[in-house]
Order: structure tokens, then sequence, then C-alpha cells
């Protein structure tokens, strides 16, 4: 988190909203604290997340510009029109939220809940936001359809452009989504979690520890709330832990399910 000063200069901590934290973070994180990487949970005072934040913010704004000039030099070239853009991330930061900084194994919507922005002048509208639940296994084969190019059905991605172009619900795109971490190097225990969410809750298992996340993202959008060991949620972890094996087994292991994540 080292961006040029120009850009440093442009964020006064003192104006950022600050992390989503509570002191419960702390007792929380400690449970976890044996999965790899997010090791220690910490009041966001101690490593001033204010200015984590107006960092990043900086960051952002670098990137920004750098983007800006790459659209000037399509339009000075006169391309701009028959170019499709697509502007993503691989993930978030915590910044602070839960104690936490960085990314780790942690599944929490700052982490996993990332800009994907489009444009293609005359093919796609222009003033449509979605809420679907999205992929990036769903970016080959959008860019195939919008190619017209024919989407194999061995593909695990699903074409975004009915929502784009306006023919489908911008609402809906799949009942759920998965993410997963698997740390193949930088430990002997090979750390393996997985998150499944669908339209309210988000249920996370860490399968080398026996240990598991579930937030009702409705009730509880910042996910403070673990419900893993409530009783009065038993059932439903057990039905989503159900949907998620259900899941992995349908897309990775069956022989008549889509091996091929978009290759």
């Amino acid at each position: 988190f080292i961006p040029p000063r120009v850009y440093d200069d442009l964020f006064d901590p003192a104006d950022m909203p600050g992390p989503h934290f509570r002191l419960s973070d702390l007792a929380q994180q400690d449970v976890l604290r044996d999965v790899f990487f997010q090791s220690e949970a910490r009041h966001p005072v101690t490593f001033d997340g204010k200015k984590q934040q107006a960092l990043y913010y900086a960051m952002i704004k670098q990137i920004d510009d750098q983007f800006a000039r790459i659209l000037g030099e399509l339009e000075r070239t006169g391309q701009r029109e028959n170019t499709v853009i697509i502007f993503t991330s691989d993930h978030g930061e915590c910044l602070g939220d839960h104690g936490l900084l960085w990314k780790g194994c942690r599944f929490y919507e700052g982490l996993v809940r990332v800009p994907l922005i489009f444009s293609h002048p005359g093919h796609i509208k222009s003033d449509l936001r979605s809420d679907a639940l999205v992929e990036l296994i769903d970016m080959s084969a959008t860019m195939l359809d919008i190619a017209d190019v024919s989407v194999p059905e061995d593909f695990q991605g699903r074409s975004l452009l009915p929502i784009l172009d306006g023919t489908a619900d911008p609402g809906y795109n799949r009942s759920f989504v998965r993410s997963e971490y698997f740390d193949a190097v930088s430990n002997d225990t090979q750390d393996y979690a997985t998150m499944y969410r669908n339209d309210r809750y988000k249920v996370v298992l860490y399968h080398s520890h026996g240990k598991g996340e579930l937030y009702d993202l409705v009730m509880d959008p910042w996910e403070f709330e673990n419900l893993w060991d409530d009783p009065d949620h038993k059932d439903l972890r057990s039905h989503l832990c159900l949907e998620a094996f259900n899941a992995t087994m349908i897309q990775d292991i069956d022989p008549g399910g889509t091996l091929i994540a978009g290759t």
C-alpha cells in the first residue's frame, strides 16, 4: 500500500468511513486463527484502519487515471465503438474489517464481491445495474457470446450477455455462487476452504480444520453474527452444507457434469 505521493495526498484518513468492526470480531477470529494466513486479528486502531483505507483509495484513483488514458487512446484512434471493455478484480481487501488486513482465506463480502463493469457502445445497455449472482468464470462465456461464437456445453461459465443487452431479468443469473481457497505452497497443512452463497445465506467451510461460518446476509449484511454453532440454525447449516457439497460434486467430479472451467 504505497501509492505515489501525488495520489496519497488526495485522501485524508479522517474522511474515510472506517472498517466494519466490532469487538466481538476479535473473539470470532480467534476461533479461526489456526486457519492459515489470517492468523491474527487486531483492533483496527492498532494498524490505523482509516489510513489503510485512504491508501487503498489512492491506489484506486491511480488505476482510474491510467484506465482513463486507455479509454482516451481508444477514442483518439477511433476504436472505442468496436471495443468491448470489462473492468473487474480478482478479490478485495479487508482493510480492517473484522480486525483483518489483506485478503487471506476468508470470504467476507468485501473480499469476494468485486466490481464488474461492461461497456460496448451500441450493443449492451449503458444504464443497467444488476444484483445477479455472478462468478468470474462467467467472463469467458460472455466474451464468446459477445463475439457471436458458440459457447461449448462443457463450460461452467454462463454468458451474461442476455442480462447486459436487456433481454433477460437483470436480477438473476445463478441461484448460487461458489469460491475456493487452497494453500498448495505456503505451509504443510494445505488449508482448504470453500464458500457457498445464495441470495440470502453464505456458508463457509474450512475443510482441513472442521470449522465454519454461516451468515444471514439480509439480517446481517456486514457478517458480524456467525450462526455456524447456533442451535436454531442447525438445520439450515446442514442444508447449505449439502447444497455446497452437491454443487462441488456436480461441477468438479460427476462424469456427467461440466468439467472444464471455461477453457
